[in-house]
C-alpha cells in the first residue's frame, strides 16, 4: 500500500467570520481520515479563533498570526469586517510556514481568498478544491464545492471557473456531521401540536436574536411548549436570557454544544438563523422558522421558502419580539403539518462529507463494491444519463424524459435474463458509475458511465475490468461487444486495454468484441 494521500485545508474562524467554514472543514477531514487521508489545518489566530477544538480532534494546525480576517472588499456579504490583507500576502505566509511541503489536494474555505491566493498555491498541490457560497469572485481550482439552493444554482459561477473545474453544487454536498446520516433513522416527521421548540441563532449571536426570542416565547405564556435555548455563555445576551428563563423550568438555557443534532431531532420545529444549520435542521426533519443574519443568506433563505422547506421571517434588522411572537403563535395554531416535516427529510440526507471525501480519494486502485441495481436508483441514473458529457458520447445527443427512462429501466429490472445491471459504489456506499450487458442475438453489448464528479480518475477501466469478470463467472460462453463513438477516445483507449478487439469499423464508431 502507497503512502497515505496528503490534504491541507485552509479555514479561519472568528467572532466576525463565525464558525462555520472551519466546523464544516473539519467534517470534511473527518470523512478524509475514515479514507486513510493525513489531514493539516493552516488558521488565522484570530478572536474566536478554533485551532484548539481542531488540534483536539486530532488534527495538525500551522498558525498564522491574526490579521486576515475577511475580505473586506468582497461584494455581496457582511460578513466582511475586520482587518484585512492581501490574498497575496495570505498566501505568502501560508507557504513560509509550509516550507516545501507538497499535498494531494488543498482545500481552501475562505471568502478572503480568491484565484490569486490559488494560483500561488497550485505548484504545491495535485488538485485544489474551493468551498464557497458567494459566488461573487474568480477561482482557479479543480473542483468547487457549493453546498447551498439559490434560484440561479446552475449558472452563478458561469465566468468564475476555469473550464475543467468540477462543480459540486446543492445540498447534496452539504458538509455535515456524521450524527446527521446516523440519526436520520429515528427523525420520524413532526405533525400536530408543537410541542418542543429549539432556539439557535449561532454560538455568539451578535444581533441579539436570541434574547428577542427568548422575550417573544415568555409573552406568549405557554406553558406546554418546552424550549432548547443555544447561546454560548461568553455572549453577552446570556446572563439577561438567564434570568428571563429562571422561572420558567419549561426553558433549558444550553451553553455551546458540540453538535445541535440531538436538540435538532428532538425538537418539533425552530427558530434560528440562516447559513449552514438549514441543512442540519432540513437532514432531520425540522420545520423551521427563520431569520437571516448576513446578506448572503438571503437568496438562500427566500428559496428555501418559495420550496416550502421554511418559513423565512425576514432579516435580522427588521425584527422585533412582536414579529417572532406572531408567527410563533401561528405556528401553535395552525399545527405541524407532517407534509412539510416530510419535504425537509426528502430534501438533505446527510451524505454531502461521503461524497466529497469520496470523489477527492477516487483512484484507480480504490476499493470497489459492485451490486445489482435497484429500484431506488432510477433517478440517480436518469440523472447520469442526461449529464451533458455522457450525451455528447451517447449515439442519441437528445435528452432523455423522465417517462422514457422510468419505462426503460423497470423493463431493464424485470428482465436478468437479457439485462445485467450493475452500480459501483465506494466502500463507504457513494455510488461512482454503472456498467450494463444487454443481450443482442447471440452476445451482450456492454455499456458503461462514470459518474461525472469521478471522471478522470482512471475507474473506468477499473469498473468495466471487474464487472466483466463477474459476468464472465456466471455467463460463461457468451461473447461481449462494445461500440464506441470515434471521437470518444477515453472510451476507445479503455477497450482497447481490456483485451477487445476492433470486430467492425464504421464512419462514426468501431464495435469492439471480447470472447471469453
Amino acid at each position: 500500500m502507497g503512502a497515505a494521500m496528503r490534504v491541507l485545508i485552509r479555514a479561519d474562524a472568528s467572532l466576525t467570520i463565525g464558525t462555520g467554514h472551519v466546523l464544516r472543514c473539519l467534517t470534511l477531514a473527518e470523512r478524509l481520515r475514515d479514507c486513510g487521508a493525513d489531514v493539516a489545518f493552516v488558521c488565522r489566530v484570530l478572536d474566536g479563533h478554533l485551532c484548539d477544538d481542531i488540534t483536539a480532534r486530532g488534527f495538525p494546525v500551522c498558525r498564522l498570526p491574526g490579521v486576515l480576517d475577511c475580505a473586506g472588499a468582497r461584494e455581496g456579504s457582511d460578513l466582511t469586517k475586520g482587518a484585512f490583507t492581501t490574498a497575496a500576502e495570505d498566501a505568502e505566509l501560508t507557504l513560509n510556514a509550509l516550507g516545501e511541503q507538497r499535498f494531494e489536494w488543498i482545500i481552501v474555505d475562505h471568502y478572503g481568498l480568491d484565484q490569486e491566493w490559488e494560483v500561488a498555491l497550485r505548484p504545491f498541490c495535485d488538485r485544489l478544491l474551493a468551498i464557497d457560497d458567494l459566488a461573487n469572485r474568480r477561482h482557479d481550482c479543480d473542483v468547487l464545492v457549493d453546498q447551498n439552493l439559490v434560484a440561479d444554482l446552475d449558472t452563478r459561477y458561469h465566468g468564475l471557473l476555469p473550464t475543467h473545474c468540477i462543480t459540486l453544487l446543492g445540498p447534496a454536498y452539504a458538509l455535515l456531521s456524521r450524527h446527521y446520516a446516523e440519526l436520520r433513522v429515528r427523525a420520524a416527521p413532526r405533525e400536530g401540536p408543537l410541542k418542543r421548540l429549539l432556539v439557535s441563532f449561532g454560538g455568539f449571536d451578535q444581533h441579539g436574536l436570541t434574547e428577542m426570542a427568548v422575550e417573544a416565547l415568555c409573552d406568549l405564556n405557554m406553558p406546554e411548549v418546552d424550549a432548547d435555548i443555544v447561546l454560548a455563555s461568553s455572549s453577552p445576551q446570556y446572563p439577561r436570557i438567564q434570568t428571563l428563563v429562571a422561572t420558567r423550568p419549561q426553558f433549558r438555557l444550553h451553553d455551546r454544544v458540540p453538535s445541535l443534532a440531538t436538540l435538532i431531532l428532538a425538537a418539533d420545529a425552530a427558530i434560528g438563523a440562516g447559513g449552514s444549520t438549514h441543512w442540519e435542521r432540513l437532514a432531520l426533519g425540522l420545520p423551521s422558522l427563520v431569520v437571516t443574519v448576513a446578506d448572503n443568506q438571503r437568496p438562500i433563505a427566500v428559496e428555501l421558502d418559495r420550496q416550502g422547506l421554511i418559513w423565512w421571517l425576514g432579516e435580522s434588522g427588521q425584527m422585533t419580539p412582536s414579529i417572532l411572537k406572531e408567527r410563533v403563535n401561528q405556528l401553535l395554531s395552525e399545527e405541524i403539518d407532517v407534509r412539510w416535516s416530510e419535504q425537509c427529510l426528502a430534501f438533505v440526507d446527510g451524505r454531502g462529507a461521503d461524497r466529497v471525501a469520496a470523489m477527492l480519494t477516487a483512484a484507480p486502485d480504490m476499493q470497489l463494491v459492485r451490486r445489482h441495481a435497484k429500484l431506488d436508483d432510477e433517478d440517480l441514473l436518469l440523472h447520469w444519463s442526461n449529464d451533458r458529457q455522457t450525451r455528447q458520447n451517447a449515439f442519441s445527443t437528445r435528452e432523455i424524459t423522465a417517462q422514457e427512462h422510468r419505462a426503460w429501466f423497470r423493463r431493464r429490472l424485470r428482465n436478468p435474463t437479457d439485462c445485467v445491471l450493475w452500480i459501483f459504489e465506494t466502500p463507504f456506499g457513494i455510488p461512482i458509475g454503472q456498467v450494463r450487458f444487454d443481450r443482442r442475438d447471440t452476445c451482450f453489448e456492454i455499456s458503461y458511465a462514470v459518474a461525472p464528479p469521478f471522471r478522470g480518475r482512471g475507474l473506468g477501466s477499473a469498473m468495466l475490468r471487474s464487472a466483466i469478470d463477474a459476468f464472465h463467472s456466471e455467463r460463461l460462453g457468451d461473447t461481449l461487444i462494445g461500440q464506441v463513438k470515434i471521437d470518444n477516445p477515453a472510451s476507445l483507449r479503455i477497450f482497447e486495454q481490456l483485451g477487445f478487439s476492433v470486430r467492425e469499423r464504421r464512419p462514426d464508431r468501431l464495435i469492439f468484441e471480447l470472447g471469453t
